[in-house]
This record gives structure tokens, sequence and C-alpha cells, in this order.
């Protein structure tokens, strides 16, 4: 199988997995999770760091992050409250869509880079680990757990 294909086929089994999660809250997406969070949070959370990825392999602007995703010196914590606050007033089925279409600018991202990106250690490998479906185990159990 193609470095591209394995990836992308690993890629879909973490979807998997998050969509089944998300499948389960069944209208608890605004429960408090604690330090300021909701599920819904964490939902846009995710969509906003694939946004991140593409942005990464292609360049292309993250959406609602102007001022956040360039800022200097760069802090993470501070990107992410900020991209937090954007979002909070925004409804669900935004962010849910949100969340299907940064995956899928994704997908096409990982779908024309090079099969040695795409490899284990990879540049494109790299960036899918750390943004994206790397990423959703860091708030899988979050999510799993809400009540």
């Amino acid at each position: 199988m193609a470095q591209c294909d394995e990836l992308l086929a690993q890629m879909s089994a973490a979807r998997i997995e998050l969509d089944a999660a998300v499948a389960r809250l069944d209208g608890r997406e605004e429960q408090d999770l604690g330090d300021g969070w909701r599920v819904c949070d964490v939902l846009a959370h995710i969509a906003l760091w694939e946004r991140v990825a593409v942005w990464k392999l292609l360049g292309t602007p993250v959406p609602h992050a102007e001022g956040l995703v360039d800022r200097e010196p760069w802090d993470q914590d501070v990107f992410n409250e900020g991209m937090r606050e954007r979002w909070r007033s925004r409804p669900l089925d935004d962010v849910l869509t949100e969340l299907n279409m940064a995956h899928a600018a994704l997908l096409a991202a990982v779908a024309n880079a090079s099969d040695d990106e795409c490899a284990a250690g990879g540049r494109v490998w790299t960036v899918i680990d750390e943004d994206g479906a790397g990423h959703y185990e860091h708030h899988l159990a979050d999510l799993r757990a809400t009540r």
C-alpha cells in the first residue's frame, strides 16, 4: 500500500472513533468539561487544529484565526483560548459543519502529497500526528466520558 494511502487509512480509522464518540453525545454537547471548556468547544478545537494542519501543509489560511495564527511570539495556549472564544457563541450545527469541512480539506491535502512526505516521520505524517488524527486522542477521553 502506498504511504499516502496508508496514512489516509489511519486517518479514517481515527475519524471513525471520533465520529462514534460524537454520535454518543446525544444532546450533551454543551456539557462543561472543566476549565471553562464545553464539549462543543472541544469539537471546534479539533476542527481548528485540522485547519492548522492544512495551513502547515498548503499555506491555506485558518478561518477566523486572524491575529492569532501568526501572532509573535507564538503561544499555543493564547491561540487555543482565543479561538475558543471566537467559536464559543456559534451554534452546534456550525461547529459540526466546520469539523467535517476541516477534515475534508485535510484529507484532500494528504491525498495530494508525495509518498515520501506521508511515510512515518515525513512532513505530512508528522503534521497529521501532531494536529490531525494523532491529536484526537488528546480529547477522545473527555468526549467518551460525557454523560
